[in-house]
Parts: C-alpha cells; sequence; structure tokens
C-alpha cells in the first residue's frame, strides 16, 4: 500500500496516513470485533503485563553495580552510536553527492 501510494502520489508523507489507519483499524478491531482482532504483543507474552516488570527496586542499591557493567555498557551504547552516525553520514553522502570526513 505505501509503495503503490508513494508510486501514484509522489511527495507526500504516506507513511503517517498508513500509522494512522493501522492505529484506528487496530482500536475498532479490537473493541468492536473481537473475532478478527489482531495478535498484539500483550497477547501473545502475557508476562509482559506483569508489574515486576516495571519495578525499578533494584535503582534503590545503587552501590551494589559493579564499575566493570558500568564500563562495559557505556562501551557498548557508545559503539552503536559511533556505527549509526557512520551509518546516517553515508545516507546523507549519497543523498547529496559528496563525502563524509
Amino acid at each position: 500500500m505505501l509503495m503503490s501510494l508513494k508510486r501514484i502520489f509522489p511527495g507526500k508523507p504516506w507513511i503517517i496516513f498508513i500509522a494512522i489507519v493501522g492505529m484506528i483499524y487496530g482500536f475498532i478491531t479490537s473493541v468492536f470485533f473481537k473475532e478478527i482482532k489482531p495478535l498484539l504483543l500483550k497477547d501473545k507474552y502475557t508476562q509482559m503485563n506483569h508489574p515486576k516488570i516495571i519495578d525499578f527496586e533494584w535503582m534503590k542499591n545503587k552501590d551494589k553495580i559493579p564499575l566493570e557493567a558500568i564500563l562495559l555498557g557505556s562501551a557498548k551504547v557508545g559503539f552503536v552510536a559511533v556505527l549509526e552516525t557512520l551509518i546516517s553520514a553515508r545516507i546523507a553522502d549519497n543523498m547529496t553527492g559528496t563525502r563524509f570526513n
């Protein structure tokens, strides 16, 4: 649907329209038409509704988090951030016809 709309009517933000239609469809089917309701993540993985998932009691014991775990987590996040930056620069180069340093 998205590809067809982009081809027939180029230059419009069709992804926003399709997202809104999808949300309306999901709401209507989950409330009024239970027999054709799409499978939702909360239906498939019922343990996600458990309150323990959103419990932040572990944050009270900040002294027990080892420094190695903090440094390793920071390094992982930094690595992903660098990769995302390089990918974004490459995409921008392809769109503008320039080269990044």
